[in-house]
């Protein structure tokens, strides 16, 4: 007895489909964040002061499951974490200057174009409810998605302040 066509066509269908599906343990935990590489963190100090020691090199993560943003260095190991809930502002500008080591060094045209650097600054709240902040310099070739990754998943607007 031969299957009707219909019959076959559904048969063939539910069989090609549950060997493409994908089990649902084997998609991993981060598919759900946003990361931006190349970034540095550069950590302050209790005083204001931004350049208290070495920027520290890593990725920054927007986490969706925790609701975190977190700053992993290139070890792996997390230097900072903050809770989506407990940002209060953010702000975002892109810093240039001229290049005068290279125009000195290498050639005076180089006065005809300037470094520019994106940085964002998170002010947040920690734990015990105390005012600080965490400024990212963030890679030219992610910087716009990176802030708009930022509005999208905290829910707050980022300011954004003119080119210098």
């Amino acid at each position: 007895m031969v299957a009707s066509r219909p019959a076959f066509i559904v048969i063939v269908a539910l069989v090609l489909g549950a060997s493409f599906a994908i089990p649902a343990e084997d998609v991993p935990e981060t598919a759900y964040d946003e990361s931006f590489d190349k970034a540095e963190y550069l950590p302050g100090t209790t005083t204001g002061q931004m350049k208290a020691g070495q920027a520290v090199k890593g990725t920054l993560v927007f986490d969706t499951q925790k609701r975190n943003v977190d700053f992993l260095q290139e070890s792996g190991s997390p230097a900072l974490s903050i809770k989506f809930d407990s940002i209060k502002t953010m702000t975002y500008e892109r810093a240039s200057k001229p290049r005068m080591a290279e125009a000195v060094l290498i050639s005076p045209l180089f006065l005809l174009s300037s470094a520019k650097k994106h940085y964002l600054t998170i002010q947040y709240a920690d734990e015990s409810g105390v005012g600080k902040y965490a400024i990212l310099h963030l890679h030219k070739k992610n910087a716009q998605q990176a802030v708009a990754c930022a509005e999208a998943q905290t829910g707050k607007k980022v300011e954004q302040i003119a080119e210098k």
